[in-house]
């Protein structure tokens, strides 16, 4: 009877391993998709701080443009130059513009 408990024993023994391996992966396939979730948002975030950021340096740039524009002439003057080809009585504007692109010959 020794050698049928000593069997039995091991039959417990490879019983507990294979309920543990299979709580394992019971567990790993239920957080997988939580993983991939969790990196998908993580990506986003790091999309959103990006722009985030952007903005921001926009606002800056623009704040900056409109205390020059409310402070200084000689940048209300150049920006209504460029920006809207505006000129002073009796003054005349060269624009040059730039050459045509010419395509390549194709063989």
């Amino acid at each position: 009877m020794s050698w049928t408990l000593a069997l039995w024993a091991r039959v417990q023994s490879l019983g507990f391993y294979v309920f543990v391996t299979v709580v394992a992966f019971g567990v790993a396939l239920l957080f997988v998709p939580l993983l991939h979730q969790r990196h998908a948002m993580q990506a986003d975030i790091a999309l959103l701080d990006r722009q985030i950021a952007q903005q921001d340096a926009l606002e800056k740039k623009q704040k900056t443009e409109i205390e020059a524009l409310k402070t200084d002439s000689s940048y209300v003057e150049r920006t209504a130059r460029n920006k809207l080809n505006l000129a002073r009585p009796n003054e005349v504007i060269f624009r040059f513009e730039p050459a045509p692109q010419i395509a390549p010959r194709q063989h």
